[in-house]
Order: structure tokens, then sequence, then C-alpha cells
């Protein structure tokens, strides 16, 4: 082997052993980062942060703790954000933008978890507040709601600021503690902080839907489902008084008996099936991806009325966009086996479609029920159903493309959250408010919030810290005048690939 191919071969394998070399300082980066990002939600799930109705505190000491967690977790937004502790719980974090004629944006996320029943317990896999790191997974409450977002939003900052990044637009963090119980006293006090101030906001990017895949039948194609409308909801109780006495004699209706058939009277009697804007926008979107009939159909909407909403009626994700929904949560009556209950009650959570309100809702229960022995009244805070953020804006179609940049095989597509959230707080700041959870969901990980063995994907929540790092890019680095003057409106939103 002559000398000039012998110095090639040693090149060579220098540049084979260089590349692997390289491949596994990535790949060790690539660990690393994994590692710290799932021991920083793994810590926060760890201090307990439960919303509590009966606790004037709280939860007081979970609350501090997490703050405190919170500025040795990120020590760049401790340092280089305006941090301020909102009605002693809640926390607004204020980054200011180099422009302070554009409005500013707020990412909001809430701090507090639902309790973990007892009777639920002996299921989960792993404790549910032990913050485990397993199988690729961190495991506990608050993985999926909501403390993966307060981190992942953090994490997406504190990178940004160890970048030099220095947005044009003033930003606000705003994560309060009390939105599992309504966000009165969270989001609804950081709101008056900032009315108070005179701020006006540009958008509102909160919780709700994601990017779904096998949820909605018929459709395979990846769907980024983006929350520009909301239910509203409230809370009624109905309650059946009795003479009690022993169970070896009872009288023909006892409480619970009325109270029973009351409760199968109003799932007879379900709310009608109804097409709001935003969900019809939603099922055009799915028509173009189904092509066919149901295309066609959609197109013709109003000679296929009938038939597309029974077909929506038949699926549980698709039912809840068409019509207002109730269910019993709380059941409460007897304290002995062999004694007959003086009272029995049922408290029912209703989530109200767009078009109806309290009184109507109040209307519909009382002529199902049709029993003057049952008593019904509402209790408890009243949210009407959200205002509904238009698409054709330079902000929407910013988080279109944010969207389609980290999730680029989704379709974008506007939708109706069937939930509530801490955005309601902020209608009188904004009326641009997108409710968005960037992360790809099926039914077996959605049917986990709220419950047993809640988790997250590593990998999943290293997604979601990118979207906010691509978003935060894409909406506070650029001046929307600037934009609008030099781009014809049409070029904002980039056409959609309706290809299944």
């Amino acid at each position: 082997m002559g000398r000039f191919f012998k110095l090639l071969l040693f090149v060579v394998l220098v540049a084979s052993v260089n590349l692997v070399s390289a491949q596994r300082i990535v790949l060790n980066e690539h660990q690393i980062q994994r590692k710290i990002i799932a021991e920083k939600l793994s810590g926060a799930i760890q201090i307990q942060t439960v919303s509590s109705v009966n606790d004037a505190d709280y939860n007081k000491e979970g609350f501090l703790n997490l703050h405190l967690y919170l500025a040795e977790a990120f020590p760049l937004v401790q340092k280089k954000l305006r941090k301020e502790v909102i009605n002693e719980y809640s926390l607004l974090y204020t980054w200011q933008g180099t422009k302070s004629a554009l409005k500013p944006l707020l990412l909001s996320a809430h701090m507090d978890v639902v309790p973990v029943e007892e009777a639920s317990g002996g299921e989960w896999q792993e404790k549910p507040y032990h913050g485990s790191i397993k199988d690729g997974y961190v495991w506990g409450r608050g993985t999926l709601d909501d403390k993966y977002r307060v981190i992942a939003i953090l994490q997406a900052v504190e990178r940004l600021l160890s970048e030099g990044y220095q947005p044009e637009r003033t930003i606000y963090l705003a994560f309060g503690h009390d939105e599992e119980i309504g966000g009165e006293n969270g989001a609804g006090k950081i709101s008056e902080v900032l009315e108070k101030r005179n701020i006006k906001l540009e958008a509102v990017f909160d919780e709700g839907l994601a990017v779904v895949e096998d949820v909605i039948p018929g459709v395979k194609q990846q769907l980024a489902l983006v929350g520009t409308a909301a239910k509203g909801t409230l809370n009624f109780k109905l309650t059946v008084k009795g003479e009690g006495g022993h169970s070896s004699a009872p009288p023909k209706d006892s409480p619970i008996e009325i109270l029973s058939r009351a409760i199968i009277r109003l799932q007879e009697n379900p709310f009608k099936s109804r097409m709001t804007t935003t969900t019809l926008e939603t099922v055009e979107a799915m028509a173009e991806i189904m092509g066919g009939k149901q295309q066609f159909a959609v197109r013709h909407y109003w000679l296929f009325k009938g038939k597309i909403l029974k077909m929506l009626a038949q699926d549980q994700a698709t039912d809840a966009l068409i019509r207002t929904k109730m269910t019993p949560t709380i059941l409460q009556a007897g304290q002995k086996d062999n004694v007959m209950p003086r009272v029995a009650s049922a408290t029912f959570n209703v989530r109200i479609l767009n078009g109806e309100d309290d009184k109507s809702v109040m209307r519909h229960i009382r002529k199902a029920i049709s029993d003057d022995r049952v008593q019904v009244e509402m209790y408890g805070d009243y949210t009407p159903p959200s205002p509904v953020t238009v698409t054709n804006t330079w902000i929407y179609g910013a988080l279109q493309n944010s969207i389609k940049d980290v999730f680029p095989k989704a379709r974008v597509v506007p939708a109706l959250f069937p939930g509530g959230t801490d955005a309601k707080h902020y209608t009188n700041l904004t009326t641009n408010i997108f409710r968005f959870a960037p992360q790809v969901v099926n039914r077996e990980i959605a049917q986990l919030v709220h419950n047993v063995n809640e988790r997250i994907a590593i990998d999943v929540f290293a997604t979601c810290i990118q979207f906010y790092e691509v978003l935060i890019q894409n909406t506070c680095g650029v001046d929307p005048d600037t934009l609008l003057a030099d781009t014809d409106l049409d070029d904002l939103f980039e056409p959609e690939d309706t290809e299944g």
C-alpha cells in the first residue's frame, strides 16, 4: 500500500473516530438535558399544592415551598425577571420587552392540583406525590394538569435567557394557585392587578386542547386543536327530604328513591344538540381530511344538519362539542344501614354550550325533573360561556406557525374547549385567548388527567419546552405593525396540508 493511501486511510479512521465521539457527545448532552428537565418537574410534583375549598390558607406551606423551589430551579428567571407574589400564593413574573409600544403577552398556567381520592390510592403504580422518574415518564399528580406547563414555560424562558434572548414585547408569566376551584383568588387577582395598571394584552395563552391522534372517529391525521372558545360552567344540587324512620317499615317513596328517579330523568332528557360556529369550523376541517361523503355533507351542512349532529353525538369526544353536558359528581344520603335517611342529595356539574346561560340551564333541569318534591338550587360561582376568539389575526397566525414548527404533521384547527381554565379571568384584558396544551395525546393519555397514574413522557415534556421557546420568539420578537406593513395579510397564514 502506497504512502498516499496509508495517509488517506489514517485520515478516514480519524474522521470516523471523531464522528463517533461527536455523536456520543451529542447523545450524552441529550441524555443530560432529559435528566435535568425530568428532575425539575419531579421536584415540583413532590411539593403538594392541592386546591382546597375548606382550608382558608389554601395549603399555605405547599405553595410557599413551591415558590422557593422555583426560585432555585430557575436562577436566571429569578435574577432577570421581576417577580411578584399576588394574594399570598400566586406568582406573576414580568419579562420587560424592548418596545413599550407593543402590547404585552401573557402565558398562564396553574400551580395547584386536584386531590387524590382515597379509594384510588392502591391503584397508583407510582405514588402520586413522589415524582417518580421511571420507564421514560415522570409520574404523579400535576404531570398533565398543570405543573408540567409551569415548569415547561419557566424552562423555556430560562434557556432563552441563557442564550441572551431579549423580547421586543413584554411577557407576563402568570401562575395561579386555585384554578381547580375556580381561580377567583389566583388568576382573578392577577387580572385585577394588571387592570389597575391599565395593562391591555395582545393575547393570553393558557392550558386547553392538544394535538390529538386517534381521538376523533374517522380522522387519522393529527389535529392540533386550539381552543378559541370555552364552555361555561355551573353547579346545581338536588335535595329531597323525608320523614326518616326504621328501614323495616319504609315509606312508599324514600328520599333516595325520589332522588334516583330525578337523576334518571335528567339522563334521559339531555340538552339538545346544536352546532356552534366554532365547532362547525372544526367539523369543516375534519371533513376536508376525511373527504368523500363527509366533505360533501359538511359543505351542504344545512341540508345534512340532522345527520351530522347525530354522527357527532355517537362519540364521547365529539358529543361534548355539540351540547350542554351535565353529570352527577357527588351523592350524599344516609349514615346507617337500617335507618332511613331524612335527606338525600346529588350535586351536578354542568358545562354550558355557547348560546345558553344559567337561566336556560336551570329551566331545562326543572322541566326534566318535573317533581316538586325535589328541591333544585344552583350554588357556587357561575361562569358563562366564553367569547369566541377570531382567527384572522396575526397573533393566531404566529401561534399556528409555532405549532406547525414543533408538530409538523398536525393540522391546526380552531375548536371549542369543553372545560374551564384560568383564561376566563383575562377576558377583560384581551380578546385573543388561546387554550392549547403543546403535546400529542390519544384517548388513553387523555383519560389520565385527574385520574390514577397521571404521568407524562419525558420526550413529550421536552417538546412542550421547545414549543414555548418557539412561541415566545414568534410572538415577542416581531412588531406586527411592521409585519403587516411589509406583508400581504394572506401570506401570514400558510395553506394547510389537506392530505389525510
